[in-house]
């Protein structure tokens, strides 16, 4: 369910407080409408430079998203905006990102963020979960929708976002930036890419075929192995068709149809 927002001068005082021990004094704040996970998404301005700050109350249940995509942001350098600081105060917790000054990808095909996405993808598969941050394994995530015997091909010890939907990518300075690591997860370097397969028919409107020739810019999708792709697809339409049934409304069932396609198309895939 969606979060209910606030604004940040609804925050107690020693919040707001802490919060100005960081940044120095406001000269423009801004609540962000777009997001449905955080109580507080805003833009600070100061004299200096501009920050993104989202934040929840420490007994939300979802706090712990929250406090791991703080902990992966270090090592997502040049993917996602830098993390400029942390803090629990007050009931809260807060998490400041450098702003970006862009706008969410167009994943509509002819696009031209779609290569942009595509880079920045490569560049993720090239990446390491770090061992001391606690990570999900994508083959225990997938668990209840793959065949034991599939969930190998999803392992891996790579720095997984998992949730490339247009919403959580940023186009700004010329590349593609990946936003909301609240799904951060540890396995195999081309499973991004081919959630960005299910993005791209849901929300941009390509046809299987098209998604996956996007999706094979990135050098890791397109060696990862056909059983591989397929249990995957399979799984993505597991998830998908549980969550259309748990919350339905006609987004969870675009995507839940998006998903059957792709699985579908790997089924008649030689």
């Amino acid at each position: 369910m969606p979060t209910d927002r606030i604004d940040f001068a609804d925050l107690p005082d020693d919040v707001q407080g802490s919060v100005l021990a960081r940044t120095g004094p406001l000269l423009r704040v801004e609540t962000v409408s777009s997001g449905f996970n955080s109580a507080i998404s805003a833009r600070l301005t100061t004299e200096q430079s501009q920050v993104y700050v989202k934040g929840l109350p420490t007994d939300h249940p979802r706090v712990w998203t929250q406090q791991r995509e703080a902990a992966v942001g270090p090592y997502a350098g040049g993917i996602s905006p830098r993390v400029r600081w942390h803090l629990q105060a007050g009931g809260w917790d807060l998490v400041a990102f450098d702003a970006l000054d862009g706008r969410h990808a167009d994943y509509a095909p002819g696009s031209d963020d779609l290569p942009l996405v595509a880079a920045t993808l490569e560049r993720l598969a090239g990446l390491r979960a770090p061992d001391d941050v606690e990570l999900k394994e994508a083959r225990h995530r997938l668990r209840e929708h793959a065949p034991a015997a599939a969930l190998a091909h999803f392992a891996g010890d790579a720095l997984c976002h998992t949730d490339p939907n247009p919403a959580n990518v940023m186009v700004d300075q010329g590349r593609a930036w990946l936003v909301d690591w609240a799904w951060a997860t540890r396995g195999a370097p081309w499973l991004d890419a081919g959630y960005w397969v299910v993005w791209l028919i849901a929300e941009g409107g390509h046809t299987p075929e098209s998604a996956e020739r996007w999706a094979s810019c990135v050098p890791a999708f397109r060696e990862a192995p056909e059983v591989g792709l397929n249990a995957f697809a399979a799984a993505n339409a597991s998830v998908w068709a549980q969550i259309a049934e748990e919350s339905p409304n006609s987004w969870t069932h675009g995507v839940r149809t998006a998903a059957k396609l792709w699985a579908d198309h790997r089924v008649r895939t030689p």
